[in-house]
């Protein structure tokens, strides 16, 4: 940790917000969320190490904000916007992820990634606009998974892709593989919606400063963007698995068709075959 992130250490207020599905007695409840499924925001102090440092990785459903005053700097700490957090914030940056997300209008000023945000602002506003951060942080946490898990099944839509034209006798092998990826599919289109009218625009009840926060967090993380890409996306994955359902319904169908033309056709092979022996018996 730098000197400057050392100093700080000793004048800022750092908070953990537990992104959690349940709340158990004494949880300070910062926010609730209805969508996708119902989850809560609980505020707490963040436990320091045993060195005093800030813990400098994700830790999955929890979020590290430091809290600084509207105060004059201490001593040996540079001055300016971030006080020496934009290093912090761009080491804990994986590879190729999109740098911190800044946002600054009348005296608040955030840095904010994924897993960590850097709030300054008057001490009576800090809970509201963590409210705004926390809910701006689990809806676009949402949408993260979302794109990371379409990401992901690129290459099984490649392989499933010509089932939208032809099926196979072994296609059907794998119908059950299918299925489950088209389910996914759809849950994620379930879960897009639900959460989109989130990501346009900020939780009504919450103050004017924290709407304010928290549409420039959108504007400047470019949700609406990113909600076009995704919705895109989902396109091209329902129509191809609406395809290769049909194709493979189809197929099974034909197959149970053309079965049941060879029962028929045997039946009635038999009740000839037996025809012809009466025949000769009588003869």
């Amino acid at each position: 940790m730098s000197e400057s992130v050392q100093a700080i250490h000793r004048v800022a207020n750092i908070r953990s917000i537990h992104f959690v599905e349940q709340i158990a007695s004494g949880d300070r409840v910062l926010m609730s969320f209805p969508d996708p499924a119902p989850r809560f925001a609980i505020l707490a102090e963040a436990p320091a190490t045993a060195t005093g440092a800030i813990a400098a990785a994700p830790r999955g459903d929890v979020m590290d904000v430091v809290l600084l005053p509207l105060s004059t700097p201490p001593q040996g700490t540079p001055a300016g916007t971030n006080h020496g957090f934009a290093d912090w914030l761009e080491k804990t940056n994986g590879p190729g992820a999109p740098p911190p997300v800044y946002v600054k209008f009348r005296g608040v000023e955030l840095m904010w990634r994924p897993g960590h945000a850097m709030l300054q602002c008057d001490s009576e506003q800090a809970e509201s606009l963590l409210s705004a951060v926390a809910e701006f942080a689990h809806y676009e946490a949402e949408l993260r998974r979302i794109e990371r898990e379409i990401a992901d099944s690129w290459t099984e839509l490649e392989q499933d892709k010509a089932l939208a034209f032809d099926v196979t006798p072994a296609d059907l092998k794998r119908s059950a593989a299918v299925g489950e990826r088209m389910n996914r599919t759809l849950q994620r289109r379930i879960r897009l919606v639900r959460i989109e009218p989130h990501l346009y625009d900020p939780e009504a009840g919450l103050p004017a400063a924290s709407q304010k926060l928290g549409e420039e967090l959108r504007e400047k993380a470019r949700t609406d963007a990113r909600l076009e890409t995704v919705d895109s996306q989902l396109e091209v994955f329902e129509d191809i698995y609406e395809m290769s359902g049909q194709r493979m319904g189809e197929y099974r169908a034909a197959e149970v068709e053309k079965l049941l033309e060879w029962i028929i056709i045997v039946l009635l092979g038999a009740e000839l075959l037996l025809l012809v022996a009466q025949s000769v018996w009588r003869f």
